[in-house]
């Protein structure tokens, strides 16, 4: 063989190895393509994931009318060679909703930059690859967390994040083992995450500001336990029959607040100068603990849903619960812990405690025809005495301070009326109205910011009315 010959050869070689190592792969392209026509009174953010501002607020409150198909997202699943006796599958999924919007969504933090042509930032939402074994599974990779299964089935994208179920994807390893045909147990250890909520320190501060979870050298931990059995039928939930289902979730994770922390408070602001004389670290211990039910209340015994119900709910209760994928609450509470001579204060920072949840009926008239009503509610506990706007002479039952605007409570509710005539397309016509009382009342709010009187409230309302379609591939 000549030396021509050779290369020719050696370069064909080449060229199949990846057909060879890709045969045994099998590649599917999955997702849909989804239209987002609403008007709302706020303009809150698309995913409604934000607190309502005042009503006394008058940038916020008019109507606004919107599209986007921002929402639309794609998927590729990979499934792999057998390995150690166990089923490999790969995943990987995109969507559009990286960016800010303006307005009120900017200042709630969701929402996709805006081009000449409404261009929208791609976003990696899932990569994760995975063994299975007939009863046990292993995942590596990003992908939801054990509390963020049981999303109500709304109109607007990751429904319920201040109230009900957290949005929460990270990298992670995962494992889950089944048992007894109804019983699962599951353990993750993943990336920590921020619970300062984005808060920013003095210029003096951030050289020491640790703020989050990852500087704490610990991963998050969750844990699950979860029994699903056919008792007496199913009924649909995202339209797939589903037995009677109990779970119950835990999550834990270390935070850290660097010396700034510990700080001056200044007078009549909304944010921190450095404090010197403590060079200390402050940890945290975010947690939450989760439970949920899903009901068949008039089940079926096989795939037809027409005349169908169910019921679900999720309850949970923790503290500093950004860590785990809820949004908007400004977890770190300051309270007041001292007194130089020269009258400045000092505080330390603690978590928030909040409670909260949700519960979806859903009723199918037919098969194609399906009415969804949900109602989530997300309350502050144990907080105490406040205030946001401080001198130097603090009363001592006077002991706590938030960092900006806080919400006791917060409620949602939303009323869907869907219509699925093939299994590929689905369209939906849904009313929803978000409510946030705030701890503090406030007045008029100028374009600077500033306070200009006026009567002052501590309530945020909004109403919506959203159509959807949605064309699955």
């Amino acid at each position: 063989m000549n030396k021509k010959s050779f290369l020719i050869l050696a370069l064909v070689a080449l060229l199949a190895l990846p057909t060879v190592a890709m045969a045994a792969a099998e590649f599917s392209l999955g997702g849909y393509i989804k239209l987002d026509v609403f008007w709302d009174s706020t303009q809150e953010n698309k995913n409604m994931n934000g607190l309502i501002a005042r009503n006394n607020t008058n940038d916020f409150h008019h109507g606004r009318l919107k599209f986007t198909s921002q929402s639309s997202r794609f998927n590729f699943t990979i499934k792999g060679p057998k390995l150690w006796g166990a089923n490999t599958t790969g995943f990987i999924e995109m969507d559009f909703d990286q960016g800010t919007e303006s307005g009120l969504a900017a200042v709630n933090g969701n929402g996709a930059a805006r081009g000449a042509s409404n261009a929208y930032t791609p976003r990696l939402r899932h990569a994760f690859f995975r063994f299975d074994w007939p009863e046990t599974e292993l995942l590596l990779g990003q992908y939801f967390t054990f509390m963020s299964k049981w999303f109500p089935e709304t109109a607007q994208d990751g429904p319920f994040q201040l109230t009900g179920t957290p949005t929460a994807r990270m990298p992670m390893i995962k494992l889950v083992q089944r048992f007894l045909g109804a019983w699962e147990v599951g353990l993750m250890v993943g990336d920590a995450n921020e619970i300062t909520n984005g808060r920013a320190f003095s210029a003096a501060a951030n050289q020491n500001d640790r703020g989050g979870g990852q500087s704490t050298e610990a991963p998050q931990v969750q844990a699950h336990v979860m029994f699903a059995k056919d008792l007496y039928g199913k009924a649909a939930w995202y339209g797939k029959p589903t037995p009677f289902t109990a779970e119950v979730n835990f999550a834990w994770q270390r935070g850290i607040t660097a010396d700034a922390a510990r700080a001056l408070l200044a007078t009549n602001q909304n944010n921190f100068t450095a404090f010197a004389g403590f060079t200390r670290n402050q940890y945290h211990d975010p947690w939450m603990v989760q439970g949920v039910l899903f009901i068949p209340v008039i089940p079926t015994h096989s795939a037809n849903l027409a005349g169908t119900a169910s019921l679900q709910t999720t309850w949970w209760i923790g503290q500093g619960v950004e860590a785990f994928g809820m949004t908007s609450f400004g977890s770190q509470v300051f309270r007041f812990t001292g007194q130089r001579a020269d009258g400045a204060l000092f505080f330390d920072a603690t978590l928030m405690s909040r409670f909260g949840g949700q519960v979806q009926g859903q009723y199918y008239f037919n098969n194609q025809w399906f009415l969804t009503a949900a109602y989530g509610m997300s309350r502050a506990f144990n907080v105490g005495a406040f205030q946001t706007q401080i001198g130097n002479n603090v009363p001592n039952n006077r002991v706590n301070v938030f960092a900006g605007d806080a919400a006791d409570l917060h409620q949602e509710f939303n009323l869907c009326l869907w219509y699925r005539p093939i299994t590929a397309f689905k369209f939906g016509l849904q009313y929803a109205y978000n409510r946030t009382d705030f701890f503090q009342k406030a007045g008029v709010v100028n374009a600077a910011g500033d306070l200009v009187g006026g009567t002052k409230t501590n309530l945020g309302e909004a109403h919506r009315v959203e159509f959807v379609g949605l064309f699955f591939f």
